[in-house]
């Protein structure tokens, strides 16, 4: 028997039992402004074209009491696909759905509910090719959320999404693993707390979310909830976006650097620094560049002659020049050393030496971390949960030797944590493990490298602020930590110490 013809059967008959409850009930009376309309379940499916999901559609309505409530009718559209009903009534339970059976082509549907006196709720699901799971060239994690980029260009975002910056093309707590347009091809991604910006394989930038201070379109405006194009009056193609704190910067196919958003601690390169500030369109750093990163209020790159250099908020010696002060303008990192550098990429990255822009340069919230080119790990900056790796809790203003003396071909910064991809492809953190962001099964602070739990071999990994994911050399995501937010695409379990795989591989 077909499978997907099973899945679709199962889906009915679970319909028509909801829909027999509903007969002869008589509705209770909704007690005040607290009744609510709600998704009660199978929110942000994802299935191959022209399946029936697995999961109904289902909405609860409930009293000012909490108390389900019988015989209200609900009403459902959809963007795409065939619904099993456009017109139904909840049970005893409160409760109504329908079945969805998706689209014959690739695409992201929207379904929504509604029932009178009620704002409606809107389901997402994605129609992915037929038999082809979701296979991720790399997932980067921002603050809160994450973003992936899969093998066949498009990007899926889930976890905290009240800025839009899942690109959901709604504002909600959490956003389940969701396509965010099928019609966009994407080189790469970067997350940073409030937004998301993405590069497209024709060079353009996309972003999302929080638009306060013109993080994502270079002017100060309400929320972004869909991926916008920029508007910029400079015209040049791009290879590499990264998303801060509060602003945005990138790295043309020129190996210019181009930055916009807050500039209060000088982290869009330009002097003298503007309080609170924001740039209305990119401002040039500067050119000669292979790397470019950000994730809070400072920005390092890496030169064509693989030298480092970093600007903005630099008071915990985040910058790396022997300084704890910031700058508006870059500034050397001290030493001397030479980091690996970029290779210009104009289509899909290399897995075994590429990530863009995060590769061999990462700028933390306040620390940063480099791979020179012997493959050794320097650190420098805030300290104070053995970020850096040097064994002990002092502040670096300069570069620091991570311990332990591996080799690394990967590395990544988050909020008070750091992880790195050793050269056989093996996955290392330290730092800040209070919510399991080391992925070592404890939750245990580490001041030196420690192995992540399951023996994975990865290609690609990214920290975020109390998470970390990665993807293996087989292309599979996982990911482990903080889950308050839905930020390890899972839903129904508070965290995990260890590495766990994302839904729908």
């Amino acid at each position: 028997m077909n499978a997907a013809f099973l899945k679709g059967g199962l889906a009915l008959a679970a319909l028509a039992l909801l829909s027999a409850c509903n007969e002869s009930v008589e509705p209770l009376d909704l007690a005040g402004p607290g009744a609510s309309l709600a998704i009660a379940g199978g929110d942000g499916q994802v299935g191959a074209v022209g399946d029936s999901l697995p999961q109904l559609l289902t909405v609860k309505v409930t009293d000012d009491s909490g108390r389900a409530v019988p015989g209200y009718a609900v009403a459902w559209t959809t963007t795409g696909g065939e619904l099993s009903a456009t017109r139904d009534t909840t049970g005893n339970d409160g409760v109504a759905g329908v079945a969805l059976t998706l689209p014959a082509t690739p695409d992201t549907v929207l379904v929504s509910a509604e029932v009178e006196g009620f704002q409606s709720v809107t389901f997402r699901a994605a129609a992915t090719p037929a038999g082809a799971p979701l296979i991720f060239r790399y997932v980067d994690a921002g603050s809160y959320h994450a973003c992936g980029i899969t093998t066949s260009e498009q990007e899926y975002c889930w976890g905290f999404n009240e800025d839009g910056q899942a690109g959901t093309g709604t504002i909600s707590t959490v956003a389940p693993i969701t396509q965010v347009s099928s019609n966009l091809t994407a080189r790469m991604s970067s997350g940073g707390r409030y937004h998301t910006c993405e590069v497209t394989l024709s060079g353009d930038i996309w972003c999302a979310g929080s638009n306060s201070v013109g993080q994502v379109t270079g002017e100060p405006s309400s929320p972004v909830t869909t991926f916008t194009n920029d508007n910029w009056s400079i015209s040049t193609s791009f290879r590499v976006v990264q998303a801060g704190l509060l602003h945005s910067c990138a790295l043309s196919l020129s190996s210019q650097i181009w930055c916009w958003g807050s500039n209060g601690e000088g982290q869009i390169g330009v002097s003298p620094v503007i309080t609170p500030g924001a740039s209305l369109d990119p401002s040039y750093v500067g050119d000669g560049f292979s790397a470019v990163t950000t994730t809070g209020l400072h920005t390092c790159a890496i030169t064509t002659s693989g030298a480092a250099e970093c600007w903005g908020w630099g008071t915990s010696g985040q910058l790396g020049d022997g300084a704890d002060t910031s700058s508006g303008i870059p500034v050397a990192v001290a030493g001397g050393h030479l980091f690996r550098i970029n290779p210009v990429i104009e289509q899909a990255p290399d897995p075994d030496f590429y990530i863009p822009g995060q590769s061999f340069i990462s700028a933390g919230y306040a620390h940063t971390c480099g791979i020179t080119t012997a493959s050794a790990a320097f650190c420098w900056g805030e300290n104070e949960n053995g970020q850096l790796g040097t064994g002990g809790t002092t502040d670096a203003n300069a570069p620091a030797t991570v311990a332990g003396g591996l080799q690394f071909k990967a590395i990544s910064a988050g909020y008070r944590h750091t992880c790195a991809i050793t050269l056989t492809g093996a996955a290392y953190c330290w730092g800040d493990n209070a919510l399991g962001e080391l992925g070592d099964g404890t939750t245990t602070d580490r001041l030196v490298p420690t192995a992540v739990a399951g023996g994975l071999a990865f290609m690609s990994i990214s920290a975020g602020d109390t998470f970390t994911c990665g993807v293996t050399t087989e292309g599979a995501a996982y990911c482990w930590g903080d889950n308050e937010y839905g930020q390890l695409g899972q839903s129904g379990i508070a965290g995990s110490t260890e590495p766990v795989k994302l839904p729908f591989q």
